[in-house]
């Protein structure tokens, strides 16, 4: 994911400030930089998965999954989802509202919407609100939708969505999704 290279790049880049730090120590002891004498040093890097590596794995799957909804993408979509999610509509939803559980029921639901949509748009996202609770994180913001289907024509409104993430073999998938709708026009 993209939070390991980076990672990786703070591990390097703090492994070169450690041997720096210990060459201006040498030299201020008095051994000076270019003496004879060896310098051996052993380095040991032990990496975990830590909560800002986490975050930015999060941030990047929902940001993914939010582009796969506007590219309408069905199948795109059902990857980011757990064996044994569900997802829930609620509010002003046009007829969506209801609990969806499990592939199936999921996979029906994203061929419906957005998968039936054509030119789907979102826009005015507030930024997303990430907070982490026992082993999930929880990920959420509000934004707006606009685009047509060959039933109602043009239509748009706006939502809330929030997503909660569990780590799954080492990849970040929804368990629960929660759409509000809170506003919707034909």
């Amino acid at each position: 994911m993209m939070g390991k290279g980076r990672d990786g790049v703070f591990v390097t880049l703090g492994a070169v400030l450690m041997l720096l730090v210990l060459l201006i120590l040498q030299s201020t002891v008095g051994s000076g930089l270019l003496s004879t004498k060896t310098v051996t040093s052993t380095t040991t890097v032990t990496t975990t998965s830590t909560p800002s590596g986490e975050y930015a794995q999060v941030a990047s799957a929902y940001a993914n999954h939010l582009l796969a909804f506007s590219s309408t993408n069905a199948s795109a979509m059902l990857n980011d989802y757990g064996a044994n999610a569900s997802v829930e509509w609620t509010g002003d939803a046009a007829g969506l509202q209801g609990i969806y559980s499990g592939t199936y029921q999921i996979s029906r639901l994203l061929d419906n919407f957005p998968g039936g949509m054509a030119n789907l748009t979102l826009s005015n996202e507030s930024p997303p609100i990430i907070g982490f609770q026992g082993s999930h994180w929880v990920i959420g913001s509000t934004m707006g939708w606009a685009g047509y289907n060959s039933y109602d024509g043009n239509i748009n409104g706006i939502f809330s969505l929030q997503d909660t993430y569990a780590n799954t073999g080492g990849v970040w998938l929804i368990t629960n999704e929660t759409w509000t709708g809170l506003g919707f026009f034909c």
